[in-house]
């Protein structure tokens, strides 16, 4: 049973979800305390077992609580195997295909709605129930002797429904044999018992609880195949050595509690011995034999290193159990490299606390998933992979996936390494309203809020990052040109377009915007470092020049790198190749209506060459400066930018003059003419090597 969608409603935080799809494995993204945990928990309601407390209740919806409220709802699809076993027990009933459970503030257990499918509610004797079975086996009652009834208990018959089959069998074996010896006289007795008996003994499931057609499949639904969610929250940690006596002494005496340098819990210590299929007693049997002992280690260490590999990400782990002096069992770690060799062997809890982490969740959520109690359940995770690297949260995504095949996977995140289906219903944002304090969730995670989308942006960029990295990419690629700003990465894109020059034209440039100047080197030299033809465009402010130099003693050649100039004039910034009068009436565009209450008139070339400064930019910064008592703050070249590129691109920019466009295509001419100087460089230094097309 797989959940398809869900609806939460006066829950904490949480007024009313909305009605929310749902994939086999979802990912629900949103900033701390945004309600992504909220939203799991609600989900566990649906649980049949699960308890309502008040508290959970949301305080703002007191007057809608009044009324019954479906506080839960969830709608499922149901496998071939559950079609047909409801089919089976219920010929009688259409097919059933969608099944929505709800849970509501009224009421403490679950309920069903099987939408259209009509079900009878009338009172049926003829359905295999257990009321029913009552009734015959309290009528059969009346056939046997007073003298042997008074001797018989039949308390269990007159109760509630047996919980397990088990129960079952062992009160109708019981019960059967005290008839026998007590009626041995009375063989008519013992024969209609064993016509009753023989009629549910052997189909225990279709013994049904209910006495209408609707009653009794949702008692047998609630028995068979009622979908079962399961919240994970503590990641329990694996650290590295368990004492066995300690170990023995909890699993028949719970109250014992293990020390902090030992495994957490014993359930942890359960799941890492059931992924090696070790069985304790075994083990203190092979302590007799040294070899038996060295090969049942060497095959638990082997079965554990098969099972915890395929999440693993980089190179290969082997654990190695030890059995050391005083009982106590440690867990060794080595890696394992392509070529074979085997380092940094090591007790597991003298690695990284990150690398304890993730073998820790490995360990746990493999046992746990595979044991038959968690098979097909659907698995709520919250946070999971967190403060790990990057890679090894890759390694967790890897291994939710393959869970995805027999469990349904639903988990809370806000890394974008956990983030890799990005379909409606497999990603879904959940966004906190400040002023209601009152979640909200959707799934068109486009429309979120910046910080909200920054992961899931991360995310997308995921195959960016991943061509960067590739060499051969680089090697058969245009020239990459780093630039320091946003706003130049805008200016070379549009101008590109807008002078319409196929003699300059570079289109598609490469360009690449450093976040700031600081990442303008670690970026330069990474492109650089995975084949790729690198420059970089740089202003003439000291920082910059300092930037060149370093680029230089990195093994750039001066050829690439490129500083803005005119007719080797050095130019401060990009915004210097625009004439200032065109470049103001953008200014005053941007900033006339935005400023208009704080007194802004629109700035003239004598308010520029007033300040006498070296470039247009720094003349601007001067003047905002002057009036940040006014309320001007700071002057922003990146929204002119986005004004003049906005304006070439609906082509609405007749205020560039042609000085401008000269100015800008001597630009262009520098960049191309570097690039051939380099092209030459390395066919001098390599004449095999192939030259890069500009």
């Amino acid at each position: 049973m797989r959940l398809r969608k869900f609806r939460a409603r006066a829950y904490r935080c949480i007024h009313d979800s909305g009605e929310i799809r749902v994939g086999d494995l979802a990912a629900f993204v949103g900033r701390n305390e945004s309600g992504k945990t909220t939203i799991l928990q609600a989900l566990t309601l649906l649980n049949k077992d699960q308890p309502v407390s008040e508290l959970d209740l949301c305080d703002e919806m007191t007057e809608d609580l009044k009324q019954e409220v479906r506080l839960a709802e969830g709608e499922f699809d149901l496998n071939h195997n559950e079609i047909r076993l409801i089919k089976e027990t219920f010929p009688s009933i259409p097919e059933i295909k969608k099944i929505k459970i709800f849970r509501t503030n009224k009421n403490p257990i679950p309920q069903y709605d099987f939408g259209d499918v009509e079900i009878s509610e009338a009172e049926n004797s003829g359905l295999n129930s257990w009321e029913n079975f009552r009734e015959k086996f309290l009528s059969f009652l009346d056939t046997i002797p007073n003298h042997v009834q008074i001797k018989l208990d039949t308390g269990f018959f007159q109760g509630q429904a047996p919980e397990t089959e088990e129960m079952f069998r062992n009160e109708m074996a019981e019960f059967g044999n005290n008839l026998q010896v007590l009626a041995a006289d009375e063989p008519q007795v013992i024969e209609e018992w064993n016509k009753i008996s023989d009629e549910n003994d052997s189909n225990f499931q279709s013994l049904l609880v209910g006495t209408t057609e609707k009653m009794a499949l949702e008692n047998f639904i609630d028995s068979n195949l009622h979908p079962r969610f399961v919240y994970f929250s503590d990641y329990k940690k694996i650290i590295g050595n368990v004492n066995l006596n300690e170990y023995r002494k909890e699993r028949t005496t719970p109250s014992i509690e293990f020390s902090e340098d030992e495994f957490d819990k014993a359930d942890t210590v359960d799941n890492l011995f059931y992924l090696a299929e070790l069985d304790v007693e075994e083990l203190e049997e092979a302590k007799n034999s040294p070899s038996q002992l060295i090969k049942l280690l060497n095959t638990c260490s082997k079965r554990l290193t098969e099972k915890l590999n395929p999440a693993w990400k980089g190179d290969p782990i082997h654990v190695e159990l030890r059995l050391n002096p005083n009982n106590v069992m440690s867990v060794v770690i080595s890696d394992v490299h392509k070529d074979g060799t085997v380092t940094n062997t090591g007790l597991l809890n003298r690695r990284a606390e990150g690398f304890k982490w993730t073998f820790s969740f490995i360990v746990n959520f493999a046992a746990e998933t595979q044991r038959a109690e968690l098979k097909e359940a659907i698995l709520l995770l919250d946070e999971p992979a967190r403060n790990l690297h990057p890679t090894q949260q890759r390694g967790i995504s890897d291994l939710l996936k393959s869970l995805a095949g027999s469990n349904q996977v639903l988990y809370a995140t806000h890394s974008p390494y956990m983030i890799f289906d990005y379909a409606p219903g497999n990603l879904l944002v959940v966004e906190l309203d400040k002023k209601k304090h009152l979640s909200r969730i959707y799934y068109d995670y486009w429309n979120a809020d910046d910080l909200t989308l920054t992961p899931i942006l991360y995310g997308l960029s995921r195959g960016l990052v991943e061509s960067i990295l590739d060499r051969q990419i680089g090697y058969n690629s245009r020239p990459i040109i780093v630039v320091e700003t946003i706003a130049d990465t805008m200016y070379l894109n549009a101008f590109d377009k807008f002078l319409e020059d196929p003699n300059i034209s570079m289109n598609p440039l490469n360009i690449v915007a450093a976040y700031n100047k600081n990442s303008v080197l670690p970026l330069s030299i990474f492109y650089r470092n995975h084949g790729y033809n690198t420059f970089v465009l740089l202003d003439n402010t000291e920082e910059s020049k300092e930037i060149s130099a370093q680029l230089i003693a990195n093994e750039f050649s001066k050829t690439q790198t490129i500083f803005f100039e005119e007719k080797t004039k050095a130019l401060q910034s990009i915004e210097d190749y625009m004439i200032t009068e065109d470049y103001l009436y953008a200014v005053n565009q941007t900033y006339a209506i935005k400023l208009r209450k704080e007194g802004y008139v629109n700035l003239t070339e004598q308010d520029i060459q007033s300040r006498n400064k070296s470039g247009i930019i720094e003349s601007l910064n001067s003047i905002w400066e002057e009036h940040r008592e006014d309320g001007w703050e700071e002057f922003d070249s990146e929204e002119v930018a986005r004004y003049i590129c906005e304006k070439i691109a609906i082509e609405e920019a007749d205020f560039l003059s042609d000085k401008t466009k000269d100015k800008f295509r001597s630009l262009y001419r520098l960049i191309a003419e570097r690039i051939r100087q380099q092209q030459n460089l390395m066919a001098g230094q390599n004449p095999d090597k192939k030259k890069m097309s500009v």
